[in-house]
């Protein structure tokens, strides 16, 4: 069995600086691998999971089942509707920062949304990019809440996000679950 070089001298450095042989590294991670392949994974999921977890913790996020979340937003809206908009708006503008870091543009966004399906309620995130600079960029999300309420939520959320990348965010339609939201990008000059 050959290995290509490079892949082995940082296989050989993660081993050192963990301490372990390089039989004790090899043998857990190929354990690991040999589990993950018989139950169907693959390579290039695992290392986006990995991507996903970590760009997870430097959020500290909570998970909860999103019926709960959908009937927790819906409460609060209903008794400080701007407050709570307003609350998602900011948590979009402070994750932009952190996002722009693993993704510097809408398309490294959108592959980044993808990864991360799994372990959002939603079903898809798409970005039509436009054929000319400067021309205008359509998002479409699946799977935005299960109330109108958490769907605009999520609509305030993203208008922030896109802001943090430079767009702003002309035209949107939004039914329950689903929303279509059209932006341009910001002239820098």
């Amino acid at each position: 069995m050959s290995v290509d070089h490079s892949v082995f001298e940082e296989f050989s450095s993660q081993a050192e600086k963990r301490h372990k042989t390089l039989f004790t590294y090899a043998n857990d991670w190929l354990s690991v691998a040999s589990k993950l392949a018989a139950e169907g994974g693959d390579p290039a999921d695992v290392y986006a999971l990995w991507q996903s977890i970590s760009l997870l913790k430097e959020v500290d996020v909570i998970t909860l089942p999103s019926d709960f979340v959908d009937e927790l937003i819906a409460k609060q809206y209903a008794v400080d509707k701007e407050g709570l908009l307003t609350m998602f708006r900011e948590l979009g503008s402070q994750l932009s920062g952190i996002l722009k870091i693993a993704a510097k543009n809408l398309h490294e966004l959108e592959k980044l949304a993808t990864d991360f399906i799994a372990l959002l309620p939603i079903k898809q995130f798409k970005v039509l990019l436009p054929d000319e600079p400067g021309g205008r960029v359509e998002i479409d999300v699946v799977g935005a809440g299960r109330k109108i309420e958490s769907t605009q939520c999520t609509l305030e959320f993203l208008s922030a996000i896109l802001n943090g990348y430079g767009y702003d965010v002309t035209k949107h339609e939004m039914n329950v679950g689903t929303i279509s939201i059209w932006a341009f990008k910001r002239n820098t000059v």
